[in-house]
């Protein structure tokens, strides 16, 4: 049973209904032990919640979270949906995919420590093209590619980063790829994309993970394939950006569609879109893009983009994906290096918002390969 300070009781020995308390750590109040638990690194939280009932119980409490935000414990992960980095599958899995099939794994940095790992548990093949997205300390891996049919699936896996478990979760209501992706309101909206035939989708979905249910929106005004998901201004609202239709493979729109949530509606917005090369993010509420020449912020339809900062030195153009990590302190944009043969290694490059710098980061070798997509948590 849990103590009401932490901790576990247990019945006493004689008997007759009495309890005994069993601190957290011999001789500390549960408190300074809660706050010793906290300040433990997230690479060990597993081994941590396996030491005994009450180190588990205690990770897996609301305020452990607050705990670890009031030690200044927390720490930066970003998630990334990586070709060259396979999940760790059995020989079996492996062996029902075609030879020449995409590897795709669930790679982990963490922009706190440097750390580098593989997600463990991950689903045995990650659909190629697969977005992915954060709520809270879960994170979703939604649609794609099955690499041995090269057919888009409605699959949802999602993971629990504060605890490393994973459950399968509902699925999309029709399946797609190279879908608009993003978390607003606190839900997982994703939009537009194409179905098996290839053909441009203007429908939309939003997925609560905390009833595992999805919701069916409106259609879009305008078919959206390839298209960029974020989150606006305010934070909770959902945004459709740029995009082509079928008929025009490849002509990328320069403009947006909202979704109101109260309204149930989409809403236009021009001017919105850089160059198609472009990865849009969204920082402390403003837009930004990471383009061929600089970092841009989007200031309104009438006057369009000013320049926020440089360009990440040494990224080729076109392959950027971007991320905001701790709450608008930094941002993670993942890449090909330019300059180099044959696509090249990919890189991370760290930009600090306050001072307008970037700061290159060499990932190991393993952990090189190109990034379809990224999510960040702050566990």
């Amino acid at each position: 049973m849990r103590s009401p300070r932490g901790g576990i009781c247990r019945a006493a020995a004689g008997g007759g209904g009495a309890q005994e308390h069993v601190d957290l750590i011999p001789g500390i109040p549960d408190d300074v032990a809660v706050d010793c638990l906290a300040r433990v690194p997230h690479a060990s939280h597993r081994a941590l919640r396996r030491v005994c009932r009450g180190w588990r119980s205690a990770a897996a409490a609301p305020s452990f979270a607050s705990a670890r935000a009031a030690a200044a414990a927390n720490e930066d992960l970003v998630y990334m949906l990586q070709f060259g980095n396979p999940s760790a599958a059995s020989d079996a899995d492996k062996d029902d995919a075609p030879a020449n099939a995409p590897a795709y794994g669930v790679a982990v940095y963490n922009v706190t420590t440097g750390e580098w790992r593989r997600e463990p548990g991950a689903p045995p093949v990650v659909p190629v093209f697969a977005q992915c997205a954060a709520v809270g300390a879960s994170v979703a891996i939604i649609g794609g590619w099955d690499p041995r049919s090269f057919e888009p699936v409605a699959d949802v896996h999602v993971l629990d980063a504060s605890t490393g478990t994973w459950r399968r979760a509902s699925p999309m209501a029709s399946p797609r790829s190279f879908f608009a992706c993003a978390e607003a309101g606190g839900k997982i909206y994703v939009a537009g994309g194409h179905d098996k035939h290839k053909n441009a989708l203007k429908t939309a979905e939003a997925y609560d993970p905390v009833a595992d249910a999805w919701d069916p929106l409106p259609d879009m005004s305008e078919e959206r394939d390839e298209c960029d998901g974020m989150a606006t201004v305010a934070g909770d609202r959902f945004l459709a950006v740029s995009g082509y239709r079928t008929a025009r493979q490849g002509g990328f729109e320069r403009d947006a569609e909202w979704f109101d949530p109260a309204a149930r509606a989409w809403r236009r917005l021009e001017r919105v879109r850089a160059p198609p090369s472009a990865a849009h993010v969204v920082v402390k509420g403003k837009v930004w893009c990471i383009e061929g020449t600089a970092v841009m912020e989007w200031i309104g339809m009438r006057r369009g983009w000013r320049e926020v900062g440089p360009y990440p030195p040494g990224l080729k153009a076109g392959t950027a994906r971007a991320v905001c990590v701790g709450g608008g302190e930094k941002v993670v944009v993942t890449g090909a290096v330019d300059g180099e043969e044959g696509g090249g290694r990919h890189a991370i490059w760290v930009f600090d918002v306050k001072g307008k710098s970037w700061t290159v980061v060499r990932p190991p070798p393993e952990f090189a390969g190109f990034v379809f997509s990224v999510a960040s948590v702050r566990i």
